[in-house]
């Protein structure tokens, strides 16, 4: 597994009508990862609670993001506009 961010602060974002990207968490550095979509697999924990396997949304030119569900955000107690502590590994 390769590590993409450590123990970061990042903000639980909210843009209406994203479809599944909603609530989501822009993943800083991530812009230059060329992969594809069923490449982009990361585990990962937000404020402890540990995901698995999800991947990765792929956008040209811009740093990547995650959508976070109703389940993780209620798991987490958050909302938007939320600071989050992440950790993210991305196992290729």
């Amino acid at each position: 597994m390769i590590p993409l961010i450590e123990n970061e602060k990042l903000e639980l974002k909210y843009k209406y009508w994203f479809w599944a990207w909603t609530y989501h968490l822009v993943i800083p550095n991530t812009s230059k990862i060329s992969w594809k979509w069923w490449e982009l697999k990361v585990s990962w924990y937000i404020d402890n609670y540990k995901i698995k396997s999800i991947n990765l949304a792929p956008r040209k030119n811009e740093d990547k993001i995650i959508s976070i569900n109703k389940e993780i955000r209620y798991a987490i107690n958050k909302k938007a506009w939320d600071m989050v502590l992440v950790t993210l590994y991305l196992s290729r």
